[in-house]
Parts: structure tokens; sequence; C-alpha cells
């Protein structure tokens, strides 16, 4: 009778180890296949406030990055 109980427990062990095995390798597929996110715009800092903001709202003069033509202006004028 201890020979049946400790098959059936065995049989048992080695189901919920195979069970765990396939949950595991569904959850790298379900999140290795999610689309990257979107890259990240690049930020530049205004050279007369040092506030930043994307590249592609920035002025730029020479090397210099600003957030309005105001501040271009002003810092031009220095």
């Amino acid at each position: 009778m201890g020979l049946i109980k400790l098959i059936i427990l065995a049989a048992l062990i080695w189901a919920a180890l195979r069970f765990w095995r396939a949950m595991q390798q569904r959850s790298t597929e379900t999140s290795s296949s999610q689309p990257p996110q979107p890259d990240a715009p690049v930020m530049v800092r205004c050279a007369q406030c040092q506030v930043h903001l994307p590249e592609s709202r920035a002025l730029r003069a020479g090397d210099q990055w600003y957030c309005c033509a105001e501040h271009r202006d002003e810092h031009d004028n220095r």
C-alpha cells in the first residue's frame, strides 16, 4: 500500500513541475513579444534659463540651444 502512495505522490510532483515550467516559459514569451517602446526624444537645455526641452522644439544659435526667440535674443545681446 505504501508503494502505491509513493508512486502517486511522485506523479503529482512531476505533473506540478511540468505545469510550473510551462507557465514560466509562457510568461517569458509574453514579455519578450511586446513591441519596443519608442525612443525618448533628445533633450537640450536653454542657455538662458536652463530649462530642458525636446530638441525638436528648441531654437539653435551656433552651438547653444534656446527655448524661445526672446531668450536667444537676450543671450546674444550680452
